[in-house]
């Protein structure tokens, strides 16, 4: 029989899906990209010239998360591409000093990718644009030659940058090496990539609403979503709703966290701090909800600043962080 909790004044089951942590290595695969976010003044004008204050940090999915778990001490890897450039050279540069192994990334004649963003005077984003030609070079056959390292680590974090079969590759290569494999779904037109892949072999999807809908694309009842990727092979979801909070999801689970309002500066890159913030608990041992309340505080903080990434980061001021939210 399952324990039921209460938690803010709303009854969840718990205590069925054991978190056997502690220690654990992570390998963080994906995109590395130049951030340029643009801050508009004013309500944007489309079809308009709109002032703007312009900000420029490292991001790509990958990289965002591989900078947050470096900060919190859990001693990251990332096998990225990097283009033949300055930036580049800048972005391998900063996660060495970081303490980011990126020894086995590559190094393309290929221009570095970059990530434009506009942003509204209340920090939601307007429209942004992707341009990531390394990508590619993340191919089944240079991680089929580096599958003695990958063997190496618990826990592989990819996004949907990467191609389809090379994410294929990742999820047979987990299910046969027992790694827990986590997947960003990064947004809807890359989330659409699930929609016909084996997802045996998934540890952890997060996506956000629209993202879910579009890793199931025969699927229309909205109830339904979840049970098809369960049978599918997933064994957690969990699942963004922006000011809503988030749920998680196993087959046999449904954990519900709310978060409070706040001011928004900056929505850039809080999906990847809460996936970091919840990995951060999880390879230490910390329970469903605490991993999750990990999770929401440090996109919370996120949130509150421009940028991707919060430099200043630590262990404790992210246990810190927690208690002004969730003091439980």
């Amino acid at each position: 029989m399952a324990k039921k909790d209460t938690f803010q004044g709303e009854i969840y089951v718990t205590n069925l899906f054991t978190f056997v942590s502690m220690n654990k290595s992570v390998l963080c695969i994906g995109a590395s990209l130049v951030d340029e976010l643009y801050f508009c003044e004013n309500n944007i004008v489309s079809n308009s010239s709109n002032p703007a204050q312009k900000s420029i940090s490292i991001g790509g999915v990958s990289s965002n998360i591989g900078q947050h778990l470096a900060l919190l001490d859990v001693n990251p890897a990332i096998i990225t591409a990097f283009g033949n450039d300055a930036d580049g050279l800048y972005i391998k540069d900063s996660f060495l000093k970081k303490g980011i192994a990126c020894d086995q990334s590559i190094v393309a004649d290929d221009t570095t990718g970059k990530y434009v963003s506009i942003l509204q005077p209340d920090g939601n984003l307007y429209v942004a644009v992707c341009q990531d030609s390394c990508g590619k070079y993340i191919s089944v056959d240079y991680l089929e030659s580096q599958t003695d390292y990958i063997k190496g680590f618990d826990i592989l974090i990819i996004d949907t940058n990467l191609e389809s079969k090379t994410i294929q590759w990742l999820i047979h290569f987990a299910k046969a090496n027992q790694k827990q494999l986590i997947i960003e779904p990064v947004s809807v037109s890359k989330a659409i990539k699930l929609a016909t892949l084996d997802l045996n072999g998934v540890f952890m999807l997060t996506p956000n609403e629209d993202e879910l809908a579009a890793m199931c694309a025969h699927v229309t009842l909205k109830e339904q979503l979840q049970a098809s990727l369960f049978e599918r092979g997933v064994k957690a979801i969990w699942l963004r709703k922006g000011a809503e909070g988030s749920e998680w999801f196993t087959a046999s689970q449904n954990l519900a966290l709310s978060v409070p309002s706040i001011k928004i500066v900056d929505s850039t890159g809080a999906g990847d701090a809460a996936l970091a913030g919840w990995v951060f608990g999880f390879v230490n041992g910390e329970d469903e909800m605490t991993c999750l309340q990990l999770g929401h505080t440090l996109a919370l903080e996120i949130l509150k600043r421009k940028g991707a990434v919060d430099l200043s980061l630590k262990p404790s001021t992210l246990y810190k962080n927690k208690k002004k939210y969730y003091n439980d």
